[in-house]
């Protein structure tokens, strides 16, 4: 008898156990984005320098720096619905993420361009609580948003090759463009609001960001096949949660 009641003691310990470590699973997989869609290569590297190439469907975390190769393109999905999709040559930097849905409080996401551009479509993140839970930091200004779809665009030198308007190659520092919503540009010199059809422009951190006539603005454009499904996977993530009433918070 003793031995039967060891061995249903073992058993149920052991399911406990399972289950806390598939909840603990549960709760990492919160923190992670999720690779959509690549052309081309993405490249993973970590705090300690390893590499890892990525594939669609592979998971990124916080600390890890993503690389998009020559002629690549790749999307990335967050838990909230927000979504990244980097550009050819562009270093991509996830510095921080949680989200919690029942815990709108302790929202955060912490990203960084280091190279290159992207093009950001937000998730709840920032929309159902502190405004100032979502953050892009730039070398030469750090994007906030109010509800929004931006693109960035970093240049130190390397953009030559970005089409402009003007067909002259674009300046050096931050260009922004936003399709929906607003973005505040912020650093040490000032602070500007960029609203749906607006661009603006940041030259360096010590420098304020400015708006920029349209016939002038840069868009960051993504190809259709890499953005496919970006509008619904995030409509359907917005009607899914229960906070979707208080989605969208009014420009500021």
């Amino acid at each position: 008898m003793d031995i039967l009641f060891r061995q249903f003691t073992i058993r149920i310990f052991s399911l406990l156990w399972l289950f806390l470590g598939a909840l603990a699973l549960t709760a990492a997989a919160a923190e992670n984005g999720v690779v959509m869609n690549i052309t081309g290569t993405l490249t993973a590297k970590s705090t300690d320098g390893t590499l890892r190439a990525l594939t669609p469907k592979t998971t990124v975390a916080a600390g890890e720096t993503l690389i998009t190769g020559r002629d690549s393109y790749a999307r990335v999905k967050f838990p909230d619905g927000g979504e990244i999709s980097l550009r050819p040559d562009s270093h991509f930097k996830i510095l921080s993420f949680h989200f919690d849905e029942q815990q709108p409080e302790k929202d955060g996401a912490g990203f960084s361009l280091l190279k290159g551009s992207l093009r950001a479509l937000s998730g709840l993140v920032g929309k159902r609580g502190d405004p100032d839970a979502y953050q892009m930091k730039t070398l030469a200004a750090t994007a906030g948003i109010r509800g929004t779809n931006f693109g960035l665009l970093l240049c130190q030198g390397d953009c030559a090759h970005i089409p402009t308007p003007t067909g002259a190659p674009p300046a050096d520092g931050l260009h922004a463009d936003v399709e929906q919503g607003t973005v505040i540009l912020k650093n040490a010199a000032g602070s500007q609001l960029v609203h749906a059809g607006e661009f603006s422009h940041v030259k360096d951190a010590q420098t304020a960001p400015l708006l920029v006539p349209k016939e002038q603005g840069i868009k960051i454009e993504i190809p259709a096949h890499i953005n496919a499904g970006w509008a619904k996977a995030n409509q359907d993530s917005s009607r899914e949660s229960p906070a979707a009433k208080a989605l969208e918070c009014p420009p500021r």
